[in-house]
């Protein structure tokens, strides 16, 4: 309730500055210090039963305020809609919810790409709880994305998505989607910070996101709404929170990004080096003899990427790419020189330069294409997922191969899991048949399911039989 009363006093302060001398002489100071006053007292003072006591009459700057709040609320709530997306995990259909707001007149909504992964159907319900079966045009788990298509046979009510470069750590903003199945919950909240890092929950993966930090509550199933500013504009898309009063959203640029970009073979198009790197601490720059040199420590090379042919060598420090400064004293400095990366033009030429010793090389780069992230999958009925082996699974898994099958998921507690498989381990037999494509795995994994089944994995240099004892439901 505190917190309310003080955004009043602020919002009021701004009216109050925005329109000037107030009446009969008073000065804008005193005009608000009798507004605090007010405030204050209305606080001070418990009523009979141990609540507030309310005024004799609401102030106009308060009724103000909440004409406002409850206008921005109306304007934006009929372009929020609800997700139901079913895919299918050890043989079982799994149901999952979501939120997402309409950004087009002629049906594309922008939603989280977690909402809608894996999905083999997706429907959206709007606001008159009309129904729709949706397409899903793009998916990028990089920046937590998907971009769907509804057929309406109306135009809809959509939201248009604000500069969020402008967005300010303070600004008001109300938050909608649909928590625990509530449809379309507003809440109330400032932007709490900008720039935030979340690490990816994918081992490999470098999210591609500096999001806005909210107070306003994300819960459960609010994922995928939006986050709107006091002109009802979208500011971005709710990505997640980690308890009340901290929540991430992802900011409207990258959402336009999304949007606008050109895509190839279902993914966006976006530049790539293949580099790791790590920040290049004050304790390394001291113990390498550069205390004053800041950077990003490169600690190896994907396998035939652009970096490893450029003439750069693991252990340099960049210190600059394309004529920006590159410093990096904590993880979070790493994902915005992986942003700054993926902006970059496939095919083009940039200057990284690096700190070698006592001197300074820069060294032209010609930009990759990021390679395809995921694959063609197939999941089995044994509680695990596995995938071909593209350019991006060589690198989110250090692989040295190039051709092969690769295990991408082990659901918790399934029959792989309790045999040891794990994320990053290459199937090579099933049942004495080696395992060379994905479309192999298809077929075996399409039989009914047997109590036990008996497989052979390579986890590092390490090769080792796994008995999986099957006691999940059969895929059909």
């Amino acid at each position: 309730m505190k917190k309310i009363w003080f955004a009043l006093i602020l919002l009021s302060a701004s009216a109050l500055a925005k329109n000037g001398p107030q009446p009969c002489g008073r000065s804008l100071a005193s005009e608000l210090h009798s507004r605090v006053l007010f405030v204050g007292q209305f606080l001070a003072h418990p009523g009979e039963a141990g609540g507030l006591r309310p005024p004799a009459e609401t102030p106009d700057f308060l009724l103000q305020t909440q004409r406002l709040i409850t206008s921005v609320s109306d304007r934006v709530k009929p372009t929020v809609v609800h997700i139901e997306s079913w895919s299918r995990r050890a043989g079982t259909r799994v149901k999952a919810l979501g939120s997402g707001v309409v950004v087009t007149a002629e049906g594309k909504i922008v939603t989280n790409h977690h909402v809608v992964d894996k999905a083999d159907q997706v429907q959206v319900v709007l606001d008159d709880r009309s129904r729709y079966d949706a397409v899903v045009l793009q998916r990028d788990k990089l920046t937590d994305l998907a971009v769907l298509q509804i057929k309406a046979p109306h135009p809809l009510p959509f939201a248009s998505l604000a500069d969020s470069e402008k967005v300010q750590v303070g600004q008001w903003v109300l938050a909608v989607g649909n928590p625990y199945g509530l449809d379309r919950t507003v809440s109330f909240g400032i932007i709490s910070g900008k720039g935030r890092y979340i690490p990816g929950s994918e081992q490999g993966m470098t999210p591609l996101n500096d999001f806005l930090q909210t107070d306003a509550n994300i819960d459960s199933g609010s994922s995928g709404g939006p986050l709107v500013d006091l002109q009802g504009q979208v500011v971005g898309i709710n990505s997640s929170g980690i308890g009340r009063g901290i929540g991430f959203t992802i900011p409207a640029k990258v959402v336009r990004e999304v949007m606008e970009g050109k895509v190839q073979q279902g993914q966006l198009e976006r530049g790539w080096l293949g580099l790791y790197t790590q920040p290049f601490t004050r304790a390394l720059a001291a113990y390498r003899g550069m205390p004053n040199v800041r950077g990003l420590l490169i600690s190896d090379f994907a396998p035939g990427s652009p970096a490893a042919r450029s003439g750069m060598q693991i252990g340099d420090v960049i210190t600059e790419l394309d004529g920006t400064a590159v410093e990096a004293e904590e993880e979070d400095e790493i994902q915005r020189f992986a942003l700054q990366v993926s902006r970059l033009t496939p095919g083009g030429k940039v200057e990284i330069k690096v700190r070698r010793g006592s001197g300074i090389t820069a060294v032209p780069v010609e930009v990759g294409l990021q390679p395809h992230l995921e694959g063609a999958e197939v999941e089995t009925p044994y509680g695990f997922r596995v995938a071909e082996i593209t350019g991006f699974r060589q690198q989110q898994f250090r692989l040295t191969e190039k051709s092969g099958v690769v295990v991408t998921e082990v659901l918790e507690g399934s029959p792989a899991s309790e045999a040891g498989v794990e994320e990053g381990d290459l199937l090579l037999e099933w049942e004495d048949r080696p395992i060379e494509t994905l479309d192999q795995v298809e077929r075996l994994a399409d039989a009914p399911a047997k109590p036990s089944l008996l497989l052979r994995f390579k986890k590092g240099q390490y090769r080792y039989f796994a008995l999986l004892q099957q006691r999940g439901r059969k895929k059909s």
